[in-house]
C-alpha cells in the first residue's frame, strides 16, 4: 500500500497544530491557580498565610505547655497554690511591662518584635524541657522560667496586633481576625491539650515541653520567610512621653475606653472564674468524673471555633459596637445559666454559648482597633 508522504512544510505545519503538553513550569502555575481559588481570600495573602501558620503551629504548642506545666508542677509540689503562683509569675510580668512593650511596638519593625518574642519564649520553654529531663526542675527555676516567658508575653501580644492589618488589607480583617481566633480556640483548646496527653503518657513531660518550644521555631521560621516591612514613623519623642500620648489618646476614644473597663470586668467577674467553677460544677455538684469534664470543654471549644469562621464568613456587621456589646452580654448570661443548670448536656451548651459569644465579641473587638486605631499608635492601644 502506498502512502503519500507530505512536503517537509506541511509536516512542520500540521506539529505546530497538534495539542502538546505543557511545559511543567505551566502546570505548576495552573495548579497553584487552582489551589488559589478554593482558599479563602485572607490565606491567599502570602505574609497572612505564613503568619496564620506559623502561630497555629504555635498555638498548639502552648496547649501542649499548658497540660505539662499543670500536671508537673503538681508532680513537683502536690500544693494547688504551687501552681498559681507559677501562673502568676507569668502573667505578672506581662502586664507590668505591656504599656513599656506597646511603646517599642510602636518603634520598631513589628515582624521582628513578634519574632524576637518567639524565639525568646522557645528557648524558655527548651529550658524547661531540658530540666524536666534531668530530673532537676524545681518550683522557684519554673517560677523564673515562667516569668521570663511572660516578659516576652508582653512584647508579642500587642506586636502580633499590630502586624496584621499590615499583612491584610482593611476588608480582610475580619476574616483573618476570625481564623486566628478559630486557631486559638481548636488549636489551643482542642488540639493542644489533645496532643499532650498523648505525648506525656508516652514519652513524660520533657517531651512535651520539647514539642512546644518546636512549635516557636516553626513559627519563628514562618516569621522569618515573610516579606520585612518598615518601622512606624518616629514620634521623635521620648518613651515616656510616648506612652502618656498613647495613654492620652486611648482616653479620648470612649468606645475604645470604657470597652476597656468592661473588658476587664467581664473577664474578673464572668469569664475569668468560669475556668475554676466549671469544673468544680461538674465534681461536686453533678457528680462528674473525668471523662465528661474533657467532653463538655471540647464541645465548648467546637462552639468558640465554629463562631469565629461563621463570623469570618460573613464579615463585620454595620454596628460593630453593637454587636461586640451584646456577644459578651449573651456570653455572660450564659456563665449565670451554669447556676441552674441541671445535667452536663446542659453545662456543656451553656458553656458552648459563652464561648461562642466571647470569640466573636473578641474578634469584632480586634477588627475594631485595627480598623480604628492609627497603625503608628496601635502597638500602645
Amino acid at each position: 500500500m502506498n502512502r503519500r508522504r507530505l512536503p517537509v512544510e506541511e509536516t512542520r505545519r500540521a506539529r505546530r497544530l497538534l495539542p502538546t503538553s505543557p511545559p511543567l513550569p505551566g502546570i505548576r502555575r495552573l495548579s497553584v491557580a487552582v489551589i488559589g481559588e478554593q482558599l479563602p481570600s485572607s490565606l491567599r495573602q502570602r505574609d497572612f498565610a505564613l503568619l496564620w501558620s506559623g502561630q497555629t503551629t504555635s498555638l498548639i504548642g502552648d496547649g501542649i505547655y499548658t497540660i505539662a506545666l499543670a500536671l508537673e508542677t503538681l508532680r513537683i509540689s502536690s500544693h494547688a497554690s504551687t501552681l498559681s503562683y507559677v501562673l502568676a509569675a507569668r502573667t505578672a510580668p506581662a502586664v507590668a511591662a505591656m504599656l513599656f512593650a506597646g511603646v517599642l511596638v510602636d518603634r520598631l519593625p513589628r515582624r521582628l518584635v513578634v519574632l524576637t518574642a518567639d524565639l525568646s519564649r522557645g528557648l524558655s520553654v527548651a529550658a524547661i524541657a531540658g530540666l524536666a529531663a534531668a530530673h532537676a526542675l524545681t518550683v522557684p527555676s519554673l517560677i523564673a522560667i515562667s516569668a521570663v516567658i511572660g516578659f516576652g508575653d508582653a512584647f508579642f501580644y500587642p506586636a502580633y496586633s499590630a502586624i496584621v492589618p499590615e499583612v491584610l488589607p482593611a476588608e480582610l480583617l475580619t476574616q483573618g481576625n476570625a481564623f486566628n481566633s478559630s486557631s486559638r480556640v481548636l488549636g489551643g483548646a482542642l488540639a493542644g491539650p489533645a496532643i499532650a496527653g498523648v505525648l506525656i503518657a508516652a514519652f513524660g513531660a520533657a517531651a512535651a515541653f520539647g514539642a512546644d518550644a518546636a512549635s516557636f521555631l516553626v513559627s519563628a521560621a514562618c516569621l522569618a520567610a515573610m516579606r520585612p516591612v518598615p518601622a512606624p514613623a518616629s514620634t521623635g519623642a521620648r518613651m515616656l512621653a510616648d506612652a502618656k500620648a498613647g495613654l492620652r489618646w486611648v482616653r479620648r476614644q470612649p468606645w475604645l475606653w470604657y470597652g476597656m473597663w468592661a473588658g476587664g470586668v467581664l473577664n474578673f467577674a464572668a469569664f475569668g472564674p468560669v475556668t475554676v467553677l466549671a469544673p468544680l460544677l461538674l465534681r461536686d455538684i453533678l457528680h462528674e468524673g473525668a471523662v465528661a469534664y474533657g467532653l463538655v470543654f471540647a464541645v465548648a471549644g467546637v462552639g468558640g471555633g465554629v463562631a469565629a469562621l461563621v463570623t469570618g464568613r460573613l464579615g463585620a456587621p454595620r454596628r460593630i459596637v453593637t454587636v461586640t456589646w451584646a456577644t459578651w452580654g449573651v456570653g455572660c448570661l450564659a456563665v449565670l445559666g451554669l447556676s441552674f443548670a441541671p445535667d452536663v448536656v446542659t453545662v456543656a451548651a451553656l458553656l458552648a454559648l459563652a464561648l461562642a459569644m466571647l470569640t466573636v465579641g473578641n474578634l469584632l473587638w480586634n477588627t475594631m482597633m485595627q480598623k480604628l486605631v492609627p497603625a503608628q499608635i496601635l502597638g500602645r492601644a
